[in-house]
């Protein structure tokens, strides 16, 4: 066995499957910079242990379809916050999935595919809506976060989430009580993107510990590792979702609404 062997020993059963993005798209999506809900600091810590949110797996153990399981567990997670159970059934996520990278519904053809660009699967559930099984499709307005901790603490703390895409490395791949970067620690080679929903955190400070949904569980991690490997920040409004008309979540829905509606027409 090599030492690379020995060190980075990747935990069973995790996939990952989201796609590099094109900064020339990400950049002429609609945008949450500027909006109302980052405008007064966020709470000191977010505490959701009492929320009855799991997040769910839906296949991210044997398909690429991060994309699509990050967007229901944000959904779930809303749903959560405002008081009830969002019933989504898991192939449900997976046809969805097939649906947006154009392949068909089988495990087969899923497990060929390279995965999904992250603001392709927003749009697709814009023009399609995301079909989670017995309720109407859900249709979310969704925009790109700035990366600052500030309004990222925000999105998670007054929108109930932010959906993330991150590139992770070898050692992250690994059974571990908490994501963090050490300084002159060598974290391995770069194993992919994914896409992961923050949901509450310890604090705003470097060492201060985020949870993070993805592959079924809550993973904890610091906003130092948060900050290293971030690519791109989203978040999603879904008036389906709870009594909350997106206004009085400090977003205002109305552009959001405008700059989405070329999506809808391209």
């Amino acid at each position: 066995m090599s030492e690379a062997t020995e060190r980075f020993n990747p935990a069973p059963s995790r996939k990952l499957g989201r796609l590099p993005h094109d900064p020339v798209a990400l950049a002429s999506a609609p945008q949450l910079a500027g909006h109302p809900f980052a405008a007064a600091a966020p709470r000191a810590v977010v505490d959701r242990r009492e929320v009855p949110f799991q997040p769910g797996l839906y296949h991210n153990d044997t398909l690429p379809d991060c994309t699509a399981v990050g967007l229901a567990n944000a959904a779930s997670a809303v749903a959560a916050l405002n008081g009830f159970a969002l019933a989504i059934v898991p192939d449900k996520v997976t046809a969805f999935y097939a649906g947006c990278v154009g392949c068909a519904p089988t495990f087969e053809a899923m497990e060929a595919t390279p995965g999904a660009v992250a603001l392709d699967v927003l749009n697709c559930q814009v023009t399609q809506g995301f079909d989670v099984g017995s309720q109407v499709p859900l249709v979310g307005l969704h925009g790109v976060l700035p990366h600052d901790r500030t309004t990222l603490a925000c999105a998670i703390d007054r929108l109930g989430h932010a959906y993330l895409g991150v590139t992770l490395h070898e050692r992250d791949m690994e059974q571990s009580p908490m994501w963090d970067v050490v300084d002159g620690r060598d974290d391995g080679k770069v194993v992919g993107g994914h896409l992961i929903v923050g949901w509450d955190y310890t604090g705003l400070t470097d060492d201060a510990t985020l949870r993070l949904a993805t592959w079924g569980k809550f993973q904890p991690a610091t906003w130092r590792w948060l900050e290293a490997r971030l690519n791109e920040a989203h978040a999603l409004i879904w008036r389906q979702l709870g009594a909350t008309s997106g206004e009085d979540l400090g977003v205002s829905v109305e552009a959001l609404e405008a700059e989405l509606a070329r999506i809808r027409t391209a």
